[in-house]
């Protein structure tokens, strides 16, 4: 695979093992030789941006950040697209956290993510491993803020019923999107993972066909289908695999390192 220029990686499920881990030093050493190769490294999530520079503490000021499903893209420090959400599209989500509790969320802007006291402590808690800057608010009405994506978590069981559901409240204000695990986004329309990632190439002069990426769930799909060349987990769902170029070892093997190692050198 010639005239690599750009990779990009999903955290969840595809670049970490468990949700929070990788192996650093052998991580080190391939971001080491894809420096020297002028090779671009982007980590394109659903997470908050301040997660993925906690995650990523050496490199925060020289990789590529694609955070909270293309709403919030830096390159190093400086922002390079922020989505800001209607504020009609806004109240419309506020008035689903409150006619529908049973529906937890939290709400991303670009100063932090928020979570409405009486929501469950567990549910702040989990949200809290992705959103590094996550506080208590009151009323979601009060915060100020640049909003772009809410987040929520059901049993997989009440997945779809539960994201039809915020479909049919919101209509077109906003796109509802998966992310594996009971997990789902609810995001500006238009704005993707591809989306955040196309403002990174345009800005670094890189094509299509000089990307390489790595996904394993539903808003992954956009970001696979833009580049060249595409990678869905082991561990991925059949949808995913169907639209990757090939197949990378799972997650808990570090799949993604493995083909790094594979196009970089070991």
């Amino acid at each position: 695979m010639a005239n690599i220029r750009l990779v990009a990686v999903d955290e969840d499920g595809t670049f970490l093992r468990d949700h929070k881990h990788y192996d650093v030093a052998r991580f080190e050493r391939i971001y080491g030789r894809m420096r020297d190769a002028g090779v671009h490294f982007v980590v394109a999530t659903g997470n908050q941006c301040y997660q993925v520079m906690n995650l990523f503490p050496n490199h925060v000021g020289d990789m590529g950040i694609v955070s909270a499903n293309g709403a919030y893209v830096l390159d190093g420090h400086e922002e390079v697209f922020a989505a800001r959400a209607e504020p009609d599209a806004v109240r419309r989500m506020i008035d689903i956290c409150h006619t529908y509790p049973h529906v937890p969320f939290s709400m991303l802007g670009v100063q932090a993510a928020y979570v409405e006291r009486g929501t469950s402590q567990e549910f702040f808690d989990d949200m809290a491993q992705y959103c590094h800057r996550q506080y208590w608010v009151d009323d979601f009405a009060s915060v100020d803020d640049q909003v772009f994506m809410f987040s929520s978590v059901v049993p997989e069981s009440e997945l779809k019923e539960c994201m039809d559901l915020v479909r049919q409240a919101v209509g077109d204000c906003m796109d509802v999107v998966g992310s594996g695990d009971g997990y789902f986004d609810v995001v500006c329309p238009g704005v993707s993972k591809a989306v955040g990632l196309r403002y990174l190439m345009d800005r670094w002069g890189v094509e299509p066909h000089e990307c390489v990426a790595f996904g394993d769930s539903d808003n992954d799909l956009e970001m696979l289908r833009l580049v060249g060349h595409s990678y869905a987990m082991e561990n991925a769902p059949q949808s995913v695999k169907d639209v990757a170029d090939a197949i990378a070892p799972p997650c808990t093997e570090d799949g993604v390192l493995q083909v790094l190692e594979e196009l970089f050198g070991d």
